[in-house]
């Protein structure tokens, strides 16, 4: 948005009226506190965040204050919501729902992870996170082959053969049985082999001696003989040149330990009572 058009939006008088007057809400529920006044179940009171809440989601979706007709609509349909979501409480309609009960779980979930995108590690203690998780950080390995597959249901004395010529120097693109697949592979990284030629393809042609006919190794494909010509393991970059990728995955997992430790606790304030589980399943 124009920074004229910001300054604009800015200087709305009914901008500031709106904003202002969530902050009258506000200023009211500070000193009238809920516990000291009456909420009779038919009011509908907008309190100070709602209404600012109204203000911004519309000024972020049409990049402009509301008009006082607009207004008027956001707070009915407020209010509409706001009655509705009272209507279902009052007839128990939040009562065995899957989806209802899920969303309920979720946030206090988060509200459990939330401190965690506040939290920063000093270096050590960042560096010992990044080093005890190297693996998770470090460049793929690469991989450069050549590869034949072999015509299905072909006998060993056919996969004989065809390793002979190749051997003897036959060109492998005459010999390969698949115009998809390119007989050379060069710098391949290891995760993308294995989504081209299948699971545990890379690795199988990782652990083959270099400069040799092998195989035949199973493929999604089919049965191939691979050379492999060079292996190139992975590397970990230093941890300046990833360090906020680590300090997000670190804040990541303090926000699991955050959750985990809070659900521990709110287990220990209720008492369960539930069925029994026999020790072995009944015949």
């Amino acid at each position: 948005m124009p920074k004229t058009r910001i300054r604009a939006l800015l200087a709305s008088p009914l901008l500031h009226f709106f904003l202002l007057g969530g902050l009258a809400f506000g200023y009211y529920n500070l000193r009238n506190p809920a516990s000291e006044r009456p909420a009779p179940d038919d009011v509908l009171r907008l309190g100070a965040s709602d209404a600012q809440r109204l203000a911004l989601d519309f000024v972020t979706t049409r990049h402009r204050a509301p008009t006082p007709e607009e207004l008027r609509s956001l707070i009915r349909d407020w209010a509409i919501e706001e009655a509705s979501v009272r209507e279902a409480l009052a007839l128990g309609l939040d009562q065995g729902d899957a989806m209802i009960r899920n969303r309920l779980r979720n946030k206090i979930e988060y509200l459990a992870e939330a401190p965690a995108a506040a939290l920063t590690p000093d270096e050590t203690t960042l560096a010992a996170y990044y080093q005890a998780n190297a693996a998770r950080f470090s460049h793929d390995g690469e991989l450069s082959f050549t590869q034949v597959l072999l015509p299905a249901n072909a006998r060993p004395e056919e996969v004989a053969a065809t390793k002979a010529q190749l051997e003897q120097g036959a060109d492998p693109g005459a010999l390969n049985n698949s115009s998809l697949l390119p007989p050379e592979v060069e710098g391949m990284a290891a995760p993308a082999v294995e989504r081209v030629f299948g699971k545990g393809f890379g690795n199988r042609i990782a652990a083959l001696p270099l400069d040799h006919w092998s195989g035949p190794l199973q493929s999604g494909y089919g049965a191939h003989l691979v050379r492999l010509e060079k292996r190139q393991t992975g590397v970990l970059p230093p941890l300046a040149q990833v360090h906020d990728r680590v300090l997000a995955e670190w804040r990541a997992e303090e926000a699991r330990k955050l959750r985990d430790d809070y659900l521990a606790k709110l287990l220990q304030r209720y008492r369960l009572e539930l069925p029994e589980i026999p020790d072995e399943a009944q015949p």
